[in-house]
C-alpha cells in the first residue's frame, strides 16, 4: 500500500468516524429528551402545575405516537423509491431510522410508563453503539447485532406479558426481516442497489446463525412463558458480548 492509498484509508476512516459520531450526538440528544420526559411526565410532583404540564406531555406524546410511524413508513417509502431509481438514498434512510426510533420512545414511554422508560435510557445508548459498530467495525458484525440486540428487546416486552405481546411479535419480524437482508446479501455478494454494502467474500455463517438464533430465542420466550423469556435475555446478552469478542479479535 503506497502513501496516497494509505491517505485515501485514513481520509475514509476519518469519514466514517465523524458519521458514526454525529449518531452519538444523536443519541446524546434523545436521552436528554428522554430526561425531560421522565422528569415532567413520569415522576412530576403532585402539584396542580406539575400535573398540567405532565397531562401536556401525554397529550402530544400520544399524538407523535401516531403520527411519526406513519412519517417513518413515508420516509422508508422514499429511501426504497430512491434506490429504486439508483439515486442517493442515504437522507432519507437516515429519515426513516431517526423518525422510527422516536416512534419507538414515544410508544414505549405511553404504554409502559416507568419500566418502560428505564428500559429506553439503555436502548438510546445501545443505538449509539450499534452506529459506531456500523461505521468502525465489520458490517457483517452489525447484522449479527442488531438480530441479537433485537431479541433483547423482544425478551423484554414478552416478560411484560400479555402488554409486550404485540411489541414482541413486531420485534420477532424485524429479526425476520434483517435474517431476509443477509441471506439477500449473501446472494448479491454484498452489493445492494449496486452499492457495495458488505466486501467480497465476506462469510455470512455467524450472522445468519445469530439471526437464526435470535428467531428462535424470542419465538421460545413467547411460546414458554415470562420465566424462560428472562433467562433467555442473559443468554442473548452473552451473545452479543461474544459477537464483539469475536470480531474485535478479526480486526487484530
Amino acid at each position: 500500500m503506497d502513501k496516497k492509498q494509505r491517505e485515501e484509508r485514513r481520509r475514509q476512516e476519518d469519514i466514517a468516524l465523524q458519521r458514526g459520531l454525529l449518531w452519538v450526538v444523536g443519541a446524546i440528544v434523545l436521552e436528554g429528551l428522554l430526561i425531560l420526559v421522565n422528569r415532567y411526565y413520569i415522576n412530576y410532583s403532585m402539584n396542580e402545575a406539575s400535573i398540567n404540564v405532565s397531562i401536556a406531555w401525554d397529550n402530544a406524546l400520544r399524538f407523535l405516537r401516531v403520527v411519526l410511524p406513519v412519517a417513518a413508513v413515508l420516509a422508508l417509502a422514499w429511501t426504497l423509491w430512491q434506490t429504486k431509481q439508483k439515486k442517493p438514498f442515504r437522507l432519507p434512510l437516515v429519515l426513516t431510522l431517526a423518525l422510527a426510533a422516536v416512534s419507538v420512545c414515544a410508544h414505549v414511554a405511553v404504554k409502559f410508563q416507568r419500566e418502560g422508560m428505564a428500559m429506553l435510557f439503555w436502548l438510546v445508548i445501545a443505538w449509539a453503539v450499534l452506529a459506531l459498530v456500523y461505521y468502525i467495525y465489520q458490517r457483517e458484525f452489525f447484522l449479527a447485532a442488531c438480530a441479537c440486540g433485537m431479541s433483547v428487546l423482544g425478551l423484554w416486552f414478552v416478560r411484560s406479558g400479555l402488554t409486550g405481546r404485540l411489541e414482541s411479535i413486531l420485534v420477532l419480524l424485524a429479526i425476520a426481516v434483517v435474517t431476509a437482508a443477509a441471506l439477500c446479501l449473501k446472494k448479491t455478494d454484498g452489493l445492494v442497489a449496486s452499492v457495495r454494502f458488505l466486501a467480497q467474500g465476506t462469510s455470512y455463517t455467524v450472522p445468519l446463525v445469530t439471526c437464526l438464533a435470535s428467531l428462535a430465542a424470542v419465538a421460545a420466550g413467547l411460546f414458554l412463558g415470562n420465566t424462560i423469556a428472562y433467562y433467555l435475555m442473559f443468554v442473548m446478552v452473552a451473545w452479543l458480548f461474544a459477537l464483539f469478542v469475536y470480531y474485535t479479535v478479526k480486526l487484530m
